[in-house]
């Protein structure tokens, strides 16, 4: 700002020796609004000296130029949390002057937001950067939660004002708002940089995830980064590593119990292993659910010399323990299907051996092309249940004509009787060049 001689600018209408302040944005003499140099159209610009309205050179004379402070209240607006109602050509003259802290200036941008100016609009009229624009409002936001909280020493406050800090306090972002105020004091008791604060932050919200309270951390910031520590040496197998990382970790412990937990990683580190005498290796393989998941069901004989005794003296096992592991007796005849939801459904599955699926009148029934027909050449297995709630006619049944066993459709089954068991479907073995291929 320049207080400047009215009539140096060509303002004739003005006392001599009458003096004005110009502020940016301002309207100068003849009403017009200046513009700064090299800003076609902009309406946030100072009149500079020499650049007068009316082309001519400014006499100053022995008028002073003060330098600029901001007049008292002028930070007054952005210092609540309410919704900034202001003039946005001020708040735009505020953020491109910077005059206050980032946090009390990142409260202006969502009321200029409000007004219609999005991040590219304030980028070109103020220089701040778009990303810079994110960062302050997200890590005010942060600033804002540490302020409410009744039990964090506003004092402490003050260690996050100067520029910089919006990045100290914008990874803060991923924890609780109850989590943020002993992480923030950790960062301003230790005067961490960025880059360790953000160490810590992320620290803290792994010990959150991982309970770090069972493995014997408290949940304090020093004891959630010494939980990152205790991990990291558990994941490397460099020793001099494992040193190191137990060592920073019990820098920063502050409890007992973890120093406990770090000292006794390290005493297992450097004890003997037997295994390393021993040039013998057994392999231990941990099975996944998918590799357990099967059923074993009774084959009863093949199709073609089935009969109705056979179906209704099937046994049935009971599958027991991690394993499923089951009991037989005799010499009863077992199949292991997956536990696909028709076989796990069943309540009393029963099975038949097919020789040749093609000539099963049924399953040809249901193809259509010849090439279809020709696939269903070879052996097969029927898979059966003896327990039937409901007869559905859209399903297959199993009966008994004079001793022979025929499959018929729900609607035949009406009209003959009772069914001996409900057809599941017909299970085919793998084609030949897959079991090349699943078994090299």
């Amino acid at each position: 700002l320049f207080r400047t001689n009215a009539n140096a600018y060509g303002n004739g209408a003005s006392d001599a020796g009458s003096s004005r302040v110009i502020m940016p944005g301002s309207q100068g003499a003849n009403n017009q609004r200046q513009q700064q140099p090299g800003r076609s159209g902009s309406s946030s610009g100072l009149i500079l000296p020499g650049k007068g309205g009316s082309g001519k050179m400014p006499q100053l004379g022995n008028t002073p130029v003060n330098n600029f402070r901001p007049p008292p209240g002028f930070m007054d607006s952005l210092d609540a949390k309410q919704p900034v109602a202001e003039d946005p050509q001020k708040l735009l003259a505020k953020l491109k002057t910077g005059a206050g802290y980032w946090h009390e200036l990142a409260r202006a941008l969502p009321a200029l937001q409000r007004a219609g100016f999005d991040w590219l609009n304030i980028e070109a009229e103020t220089g701040l950067e778009r990303a810079l624009q994110s960062i302050w409002t997200i890590a005010g936001q942060v600033y804002d939660s540490l302020k409410e909280q009744a039990n964090f020493p506003q004092e402490k406050l003050k260690y996050f004002n100067p520029e910089d800090s919006e990045y100290k306090l914008y990874p803060m972002r991923i924890l609780a708002v109850t989590a943020r105020g002993p992480v923030a004091e950790y960062i301003a008791d230790h005067d961490l940089n960025t880059t360790d604060s953000e160490v810590v932050i992320k620290a803290f919200k792994e010990h959150e995830r991982r309970n770090g309270v069972k493995q014997g951390f408290a949940y304090t910031p020093a004891d959630a980064l010494a939980f990152k520590y205790y991990r990291d040496a558990g994941e490397t197998r460099r020793k001099h590593e494992i040193r190191d990382f137990i060592d920073r970790g019990l820098a920063v412990a502050e409890t007992e119990r973890a120093k406990a937990t770090l000292r006794a990683f390290i005493e297992e580190e450097a004890a003997p292993s037997a295994a390393a005498a021993d040039p013998a290796q057994l392999a231990i393989l941990r099975l996944t659910h998918e590799e357990m998941a099967f059923r074993a069901v009774a084959v009863v004989g093949n199709w073609a010399t089935a009969s109705a005794a056979a179906i209704q003296q099937a046994p049935s096992v009971k599958q027991q323990g991690s394993f499923s592991i089951f009991e037989t007796q005799g010499q009863q005849q077992w199949v292991m299907m997956p536990a696909w939801s028709a076989v796990m459904a069943a309540a009393q599955p029963v099975a038949f051996s097919i020789d040749d699926c093609s000539k099963l009148d049924v399953l040809l029934q249901q193809t259509k092309k010849k090439e279809d027909k020709q696939r269903l050449q070879g052996e097969g297995l029927l898979l059966l249940d003896r327990a039937i709630p409901e007869v559905q006619e859209s399903e297959y049944y199993v009966v008994d004509e004079g001793g022979s066993l025929r499959l018929k459709t729900g609607s035949e089954v009406a009209e003959t009787g009772s069914p001996l068991a409900r057809v599941l479907f017909c299970s085919r073995p793998p084609r030949a060049e897959m079991a090349e291929t699943a078994y090299p």
